[in-house]
């Protein structure tokens, strides 16, 4: 039995190494939060590597697998067979994206659900603290963790909800002008359009 040399261990990561690309943009564009096992990975990108190879094979007129493995290490074929696969990996990850709605966004839900209360001016929110207390207000600040300020809320004329066991509100007390809760605070948030 004879062991593969470095160099069919080098054209064979080279040929698996476009799919990887063309998977990892796929997973950032659609905003793909799940996990994938190695296994799943490896054979995700196998199948991408392979599409990329149909585009890369008719530019280059390399037909067969014997020309393409041994003419990929060519810098401007693995340029060509890279720029290949980044486009299906940007095609592939819109479409994901568009197929489910393009409601799911990528990077921090806090910095997200902020940015939107900022853009339509403020919403009323019911904010559940770690302690168990709850607050409504009309939200009127929000510190986002992204442009280095820490992540807090301001509730403006907030009221705390006092509920008895069966959670039906017993009293709304008016805690004065404003409350301010830091992320370490803040267990959940509900938004609404008017007053809760």
């Amino acid at each position: 039995m004879v062991l593969p040399s470095l160099a069919d261990a080098l054209v064979v990561v080279v040929l698996l190494v476009p799919g990887f690309v063309a998977f990892f943009i796929a997973r950032k564009l659609s905003a793909m939060t799940r996990k994938f096992s190695d296994l799943e990975i490896t054979i995700w990108s196998i199948f991408l590597s392979l599409v990329g190879y149909v585009p890369f094979s008719l530019t280059t007129s390399l037909n067969t697998i014997d020309s393409i493995r041994d003419s990929v290490l060519i810098p401007a074929n693995f340029v060509v067979l890279i720029g290949y696969n980044v486009l299906i990996g940007i095609a592939l990850g819109y479409s994901l994206k568009r197929w489910r709605g393009g409601a799911i966004v990528s990077g921090e839900v806090w910095d997200h659900a902020m940015r939107e209360v900022i853009k339509i001016g403020g919403a009323y929110a019911m904010v559940y603290t770690d302690n168990n207390l709850e607050y409504k207000g009309m939200m009127n600040y929000a510190g986002l963790c992204t442009e280095g300020e820490q992540r807090e809320i301001i509730l403006s004329n907030p009221k705390l909800i006092l509920r008895d066991e069966d959670w039906n509100v017993l009293d709304e007390v008016e805690m004065g002008k404003e409350v301010l809760f830091t992320e370490k605070d803040v267990r959940r948030i509900l938004f609404f359009d008017q007053i809760p």
